[in-house]
């Protein structure tokens, strides 16, 4: 009896061997026919990539009327020889913007925010508000730096977000408002602008 089980066992193991072989070797040679079956959904791949690279962006300058690194518009609100720095560091899936003003008004509120576009000889130039979450209008997507001036015309502002800058997703330039951000108005008037680098 063990003589007629034993070639039966040895065919059955082959048999399924040869199985999983034919098996493996089709899930191979599907993989480069259907590229998206194992692709992640979404972003998930370069959201990950970008948190572990970190991104800065600066700009600074004194404004001047004809220069697309610190124009001003309105010299009215932005005095001769007022500046600006502003910094933008994203790291660890986290994004710290800062901005240090001096020579502005005294005692004057400011609204600023980060722009889609580069400075450009019209308030226009730097485009629309950036925003992470595109289409939503509020400070835990665009980056609000709404300040008050000192008696010297100096102040500071700086804006923390749980998202990080990424790839070709940054903004370009920081856009000075007359007044500081009220959600439901338009933008206050465009009086200078920083591009960033």
């Amino acid at each position: 009896m063990e003589q007629s089980t034993a070639p039966r066992v040895r065919p059955l193991r082959v048999r399924s061997a040869a199985l999983l072989l034919a098996l493996a070797v089709a899930g191979c040679a599907q993989s480069p026919a259907d590229p998206e079956a194992e692709a992640p959904v979404g972003n998930a791949v370069h959201s990950s990539d970008a948190a572990a690279a970190p991104t800065t962006l600066t700009g600074a300058g004194v404004f001047k009327p004809r220069t697309t690194m610190a124009i001003v518009y309105n010299r009215k609100l932005v005095p001769k020889g007022a500046q600006a720095s502003v910094t933008a560091e994203s790291t660890g899936g986290k994004t710290v913007t800062s901005l240090v003003v001096e020579g502005l008004v005294p005692n004057h509120r400011y609204g600023a925010h980060l722009h889609v576009a580069p400075c450009g000889k019209g308030p226009a130039d730097a485009g629309a508000h950036f925003q992470h979450i595109a289409g939503r209008a509020d400070a835990t997507s665009e980056v609000w730096l709404d300040l008050k001036t000192d008696g010297s015309g100096a102040g500071r502002a700086t804006a923390r977000h749980d998202w990080p800058l990424t790839g070709g997703e940054v903004p370009h330039s920081l856009v000075l408002h007359a007044r500081p951000t009220t959600p439901s108005e338009q933008p206050a008037p465009r009086i200078a602008c920083l591009t960033l680098n």
